[in-house]
């Protein structure tokens, strides 16, 4: 029995995406607008005219395997950038992001990822105010993929706790999702506690320049079982000292 392929994987997930139009007035495949703003993307396309553009110069490749609209002169054509964007508002992002966890948990099935927490300014985006929006992000920076984001309303102080709001939510949609890290923001105790509780382990960063910080850190270490990696691991790296808790 022959094993599908990654990308026939990702297919089969993305079907499982409903669409969110009427029938009435539908003048695209709803597969094939997901097809192609996909392929786009993968292409380092970052608008929608261009991904319209670019569907258009590959049109005979893409008429292979994709359902396409005629036009009035009788010709196949590829969606508007007017219909991508139209489509595209009324996607619901929990069902692309458990489609892509899905697809990301099947091709993964025994690999133990390590997510990279870290936030953002978007600052192509702005919020109701017209402020830059920022944005909490899980990378597997090892795999090169984006897992999950969230808008963390407020300054950067907020992000642990946009973290702890959304963990569950984070290990549900990736059980293969392991180990955390993040910098000296993420190393707060309810936080910390709330990854030991879902079963998962972290590492945090503590800057030296954090003096009561890591003294505490420092004298809670110093008694700590002798057994690396599995139990402790403290080193000191250009004024750096990280801790891990495994296990």
């Amino acid at each position: 029995m022959s094993i599908p392929a990654p990308l026939e994987i990702f297919v089969q997930c993305l079907k499982k995406v409903p669409d969110p139009r009427s029938k009435r007035g539908v003048s695209q495949p709803f597969r094939t607008v997901l097809a192609i703003t996909f392929l786009g993307l993968l292409a380092n396309l970052s608008t929608l005219a261009e991904i319209e553009r670019w569907a258009n110069q590959h049109l005979d490749q893409l008429k292979q395997f994709l359902r396409l609209r005629y036009n009035r002169k009788g010709q196949q054509c590829a969606p508007s950038d007017t219909t991508l964007n139209r489509v595209l508002q009324k996607i619901s992002l929990a069902d692309l992001q458990a489609a892509f966890a899905e697809f990301l948990n099947i091709i993964l099935a025994t690999t133990a990822i390590t997510g990279a927490v870290d936030g953002k300014v978007a600052k192509q985006m702005k919020d109701e105010n017209g402020d830059p929006i920022l944005m909490l992000n899980v990378f597997a920076q090892k795999l090169k993929l984006h897992l999950a984001s969230w808008s963390v309303h407020g300054d950067k102080t907020n992000e642990p706790g946009c973290l702890k709001q959304h963990l569950e939510e984070l290990f549900t949609m990736y059980p293969c999702l392991k180990l955390l890290t993040g910098d000296a923001i993420f190393a707060q105790r309810p936080l910390l506690e709330a990854i030991h509780e879902h079963h998962r382990d972290y590492l945090v960063q503590i800057k030296e320049n954090q003096g009561k910080v890591l003294e505490q850190m420092t004298l809670m270490f110093a008694d700590s079982p002798q057994r690396e990696p599995s139990d402790r691991k403290v080193s000191k790296k250009r004024g750096l000292w990280r801790f891990a808790r495994c296990g």
